[in-house]
């Protein structure tokens, strides 16, 4: 198990989109950036992340969707934890800008430069990752290595119009959440919820998914249930994925409309 760092050291919560960012570099060698972008904005800090992207060997925008399993970033595991660390202050701009800007660690910073900001990273978050990237490149990467086919890291849904919501990543037809909570593991109702809710919400079936699982990166432990069977199980009732799919759709069409 890796122990959580005390919350006054490292923010748990950063600490886990940090972790969902060093997925991303270590089954691609240059993910997409779109969100920490959308935050970069907000906080006036897109030269900056452009300085970090073209050390990391970016060209242009990155990857979302692509061929998998591949190679991973080759960038310096220390180098690319701070990375990750920025990345994760600006997607968490984005995604609660108003908390964010009003005095979060984004703020604090002493300039607006790319070097304050892959500075921001504590060392005890440094530790976390890189305790994290060694539980991720034994026990998770080789089970992934196993699904040849289309990989998207935050991938972004044809329901996410109707309701937000980004996946961690899809690797060859699973749809996985990567989960970095000190708490005992187990299958909440609502983690249940939203793996379900991320694969019904692929409408037109772009990404074939037909399973789903949840890895408890702390404790290395990935469970998997085939996308079928566990929504009939949760019915009590066989289920058609694409019939579900087309109803949860209207419900989800219904309350914006209402």
């Amino acid at each position: 198990m890796v122990p959580g760092a005390p919350q006054a050291e490292a923010n748990a919560g950063t600490i886990g989109t940090a972790t969902d960012w060093l997925l991303r570099f270590l089954v691609h060698p240059a993910p997409s950036l779109h969100l920490a972008a959308l935050g970069a904005r907000l906080c006036q800090r897109l030269p900056a992340l452009d300085e970090i992207a073209t050390s990391l060997g970016y060209t242009g925008t990155g990857a979302e969707l692509f061929r998998g399993p591949r190679p991973g970033s080759r960038a310096d595991p220390d180098y690319l934890n701070r990375v990750c660390w920025a990345l994760a202050l600006l997607a968490e701009v984005y995604r609660s800008s108003g908390m964010a800007l009003a005095g979060g660690p984004i703020t604090r910073l002493r300039d607006d430069s790319a070097g304050s900001l892959l500075a921001a990273a504590p060392e005890a978050g440094l530790a976390q990752l890189a305790a994290l990237r060694d539980v991720l490149e034994t026990l998770l990467l080789p089970q992934l290595a196993r699904r040849e086919g289309m990989w998207a890291v935050g991938p972004t849904l044809v329901g996410s119009e109707l309701m937000a919501g980004d996946a961690d990543l899809i690797a060859g037809g699973l749809l996985l959440e990567l989960k970095v909570s000190a708490k005992p593991v187990s299958l909440a109702m609502t983690d249940a919820w939203q793996l379900l809710g991320y694969a019904l919400m692929d409408y037109t079936d772009e990404f074939g998914i037909t399973d789903v699982a949840v890895f408890a990166a702390r404790y290395g432990y990935l469970a998997t249930w085939n996308l079928e069977a566990l929504l009939s199980e949760l019915a009590g009732k066989p289920v058609n994925v694409t019939e579900l799919r087309a109803e949860f759709r209207e419900l989800l069409e219904a309350c914006q409309e209402g």
